[in-house]
């Protein structure tokens, strides 16, 4: 949950983990400088002698709002995703870049093994497999990924009162697979029986944020 403060005021970007949060907060970066409640070198810390059992800003916005009390950020926004694509991404990045998949584990049986942890599936993987609601305020400012990153760079740069910067014209391309696989991107076809369980694992994303099924 990664806090930007520029220009006398406090902004709170509500970080939902695998929704271009790292492109957002790298170009926020470059344009302002280092932003609080980031921590990138998080899982270097031993896990008995982390201070969370997530990083900074993976935080639930339950935690969260218990730090920070209301009215303390001038505004605060959120990156959304479709929760087909989220979860679909977060598989794959778990397959072909953590290697905490097995290569024959098929999607379904990752997705159902989520749902048969409940009591852990929280904060596995980061909370990269939360639902989104936890993480985003209902005040935030929302914008979903399939409508384009330039609405969310407009909205930062008016904001911040960021004027043309040509070093960082734009959001960069972080951690897509296309980058991670060198280019090489093989189909990934995702089943109606997985589209049906995302469905019941995150129905209230589907339902806060208007995604279709």
């Amino acid at each position: 949950m990664p806090i930007i403060r520029h220009g006398g005021q406090v902004i709170h970007f509500a970080h939902v983990p695998k929704c271009a949060g790292t492109a957002v907060v790298r170009y926020i970066t470059n344009r302002t400088g280092p932003m609080a409640f980031w921590d990138s070198r998080f899982f270097e810390i031993p896990a008995p002698q982390r201070w969370t059992k997530s990083s900074p800003q993976h935080v639930p916005l339950e935690m969260f709002d218990k730090l920070f009390p209301p009215g303390f950020f001038d505004a605060r926004f959120a990156v959304v995703r479709h929760p087909v694509d989220r979860m679909a991404a977060v598989y794959l990045f778990q397959l072909e870049k953590e290697g905490s998949v097995s290569p024959e584990t098929r999607f379904e049986d990752w997705l159902r093994a989520l749902a048969d942890l409940p009591g852990e599936r929280p904060f596995i993987f980061d909370n990269h497999t939360r639902p989104m609601v936890d993480f985003v305020p209902e005040e935030a400012v929302i914008f979903r990924m399939e409508d384009g990153l330039d609405r969310v760079q407009a909205w930062i740069d008016d904001r911040l009162g960021l004027g043309p910067d040509p070093e960082h014209p734009q959001i960069p391309r972080i951690n897509t697979r296309y980058r991670r696989l060198g280019g090489k991107v093989p189909e990934f076809d995702i089943s109606d029986e997985a589209r049906a369980l995302i469905g019941d694992l995150f129905a209230t994303d589907f339902e806060r944020f208007g995604y279709d099924r």
